[in-house]
């Protein structure tokens, strides 16, 4: 038995390597197709707006993509218990569901806070609706690529499979009580990173299928005034004015001159007023 095992023992080492190298080039080729794919996907979350307002479509880039869609949105209402009841309804008819969701304050001035998930091909019309029920006085989104992670782990995976068969086939064929100790043990260590891949392939799945929304409802009095429209243009615009509102008041040039400038400025005043003295009090004499 131990001259027919050792064969089959070698047989399985130069299969492991080979399956091995394979995977290697495998992965390599995936990361270089999903670098290629970043740099067609990285400026989602910077223009995710068209300069009108409009809103682009990026599904045929999700569809040679794994990515993980995010968006956070602030809202205010001043009818809370029905703003709060049209969103969970519209996550339920938009097929999605509430992660989490919590309540604070008093009446006429509460807050709900929302992690609602939402199926991706719906993501724009859900984020598009949503500025549709409630007033939007924040909103932000953004998008994570993970194809080279997830390719990787397909890869791994299906090394392991064809390491997983091997296995069993040797174990079939053992007779050593020391043997079928070892080739167990093999086993069950395979078997480990099986389902510890399949885990990350399941939780990467999950985060692809359904985007992530944050949501914040507040209860108001007064809406608070926002620049029109919501594009990206708008944000621009926003954000300008607060840098505005923050900038502290411009001082007199002469004021903001460093001292060492003016002196030196002047200067050649300073050297005309004595060459013209003397002559001054010539003139007088």
């Amino acid at each position: 038995m131990k001259k027919r095992l050792f064969p089959l023992l070698l047989a399985l080492l130069f299969t492991l390597s080979a399956c091995g190298g394979a995977g290697s080039g495998d992965a390599s080729s995936a990361s270089a197709a999903a670098g290629d794919m970043s740099m067609d996907t990285n400026g989602w979350a910077e223009s995710a707006d068209t300069a009108d307002g409009g809103s682009a479509d990026f599904s045929a880039v999700r569809q040679n993509a794994k990515l993980i869609l995010r968006a956070d949105l602030t809202l205010e209402t001043q009818d809370f218990d029905a703003a709060s009841a049209d969103l969970e309804k519209l996550t339920a008819e938009t097929g999605g569901y509430i992660e989490s969701s919590s309540l604070s304050g008093d009446k006429g001035s509460r807050s709900a806070y929302y992690t609602l998930r939402i199926p991706q091909e719906k993501f724009e019309t859900f984020y598009a609706q949503l500025g549709d029920r409630a007033h939007v006085v924040y909103s932000s989104r953004s998008s994570e690529d993970i194809t080279e992670q997830y390719t990787d782990i397909e890869t791994r995976l299906a090394t392991l499979q064809t390491k997983h068969e091997r296995l069993l086939a040797l174990l079939d064929q053992a007779g050593k009580m020391e043997d079928i100790i070892s080739l167990e043990n093999a086993l069950a260590d395979c078997e480990y990173e099986i389902d510890s891949l399949t885990g990350s392939k399941r939780h990467y799945d999950d985060l692809v299928g359904f985007s992530t929304f944050s949501v914040t409802l507040d209860e108001v009095q007064t809406l608070t005034a926002t620049p029109e429209g919501s594009g990206f243009g708008a944000q621009l615009t926003q954000a300008a004015q607060a840098k505005r509102a923050r900038a502290p008041p411009m001082r007199p040039m002469r004021e903001r001159t460093n001292p060492a400038v003016r002196m030196a400025s002047s200067y050649p005043s300073s050297l005309a007023l004595l060459y013209r003295w003397p002559r001054r009090i010539r003139a007088q004499r």
